[in-house]
């Protein structure tokens, strides 16, 4: 079985080369889809963060305000470094439990689709790790239309991660995403699979 690693910073992609290498049969565990899962009501984070940052951060339908917290982790390094020491540890046991998973099911290829993949020091996961690449203003206008943000506040976003040029430096497989065009994407990774994996 064949493990990617698909990283790359904010609002560059990664959705849509997992959609491509969905094509090839991958089976793909997305982190920030567990995330959001563990951060609702019920969700293991939940009380975690609430307990750190006080109730203050529940909005009126019960539920965290990402906002709030968004503007809290990514202007302040202190608050994201908390974050990450206590949900790094939870969303690692998740992805060995998909890795074991798709080992069991006789699967080819696995993905875990993760954000954070060189500051939360997975990489000996992976067989492979794959980045996702964007010039720098394409993906703080991206992010802008996305999150409906200033551009103060995308900046900061996108500030408060590895600089992409760090991330792609230090992959295996770069994939560009300029175009926004899922047939180019299409093109690298069946160049990077190099017809390892064919379709289901």
């Amino acid at each position: 079985m064949l493990i990617i690693g698909l990283t790359g910073g904010i609002a560059c992609g990664k959705s849509a080369v997992s959609f491509v290498l969905r094509k090839f049969g991958a089976w793909i565990m997305d982190i920030d889809e567990i995330t959001h899962k563990l951060l609702m009501p019920e969700g293991t984070l939940f009380d975690i963060y609430v307990q750190h940052f006080g109730k203050y951060v529940i909005g009126a339908d019960g539920q965290l305000n990402k906002r709030i917290i968004g503007e809290i982790i990514f202007n302040h390094a202190d608050e994201r470094q908390w974050i990450n020491s206590v949900s790094h540890p939870i969303l690692l046991n998740y992805t060995r439990d998909f890795l074991v998973d798709c080992a069991n099911r006789g699967k080819k290829l696995a993905v875990v689709e993760v954000p954070l993949l060189f500051e939360a020091g997975w990489e000996f996961l992976f067989d492979e790790i794959w980045a996702v690449q964007i010039p720098r203003a394409l993906q703080i206008w991206r992010l802008r239309q996305r999150d409906n943000l200033t551009n103060q506040q995308a900046v900061a976003r996108v500030n408060a991660q590895m600089p992409v040029e760090e991330i792609c430096a230090r992959a295996d497989i770069v994939i560009n995403n300029n175009r926004k065009n899922r047939s180019n994407i299409y093109k690298q990774v069946t160049r990077a699979l190099n017809g390892r994996f064919s379709f289901n």
